[in-house]
């Protein structure tokens, strides 16, 4: 199983962008315990992830997902292009039953 480094990366991207931790404290307005925190559990909660990847402007998600050695799903496949049209014609057919329903609704409300 592979296991992102993250206070690593997070300590990587600190020195990069030259934030200390009372900075980063300050710029999370959180606690230093929290950021000590963050700086040494190898877990991460995503919305605090998030906040951390704008604070640095840097996509940590990118390079969690570059060390995955998982296979992108494969789109073009014949089976993969069959099922996006089944999908698009399923929603052209709900498009025209909204419209129709919509036109009804209308119509029994002028009455």
């Amino acid at each position: 199983m592979v296991k992102p480094e993250i206070p690593a990366m997070l300590k990587r991207e600190m020195e990069r962008k030259r934030i200390s931790s009372a900075e980063l404290t300050h710029r999370l307005k959180v606690s230093h315990s929290t950021v000590s925190g963050m700086l040494e559990r190898p877990t991460m909660q995503v919305h605090r992830l998030v906040e951390l990847s704008e604070l640095f402007e840097y996509n940590f998600f990118r390079e969690i997902a570059q060390k995955f050695p998982l296979a992108e799903p494969d789109y073009t496949s014949t089976e993969s292009k069959a099922e996006v049209a089944a999908l698009q014609s399923r929603v052209r057919d709900l498009e025209l039953e909204i419209g129709i329903l919509r036109q009804t609704i209308k119509d029994m409300a002028s009455r």
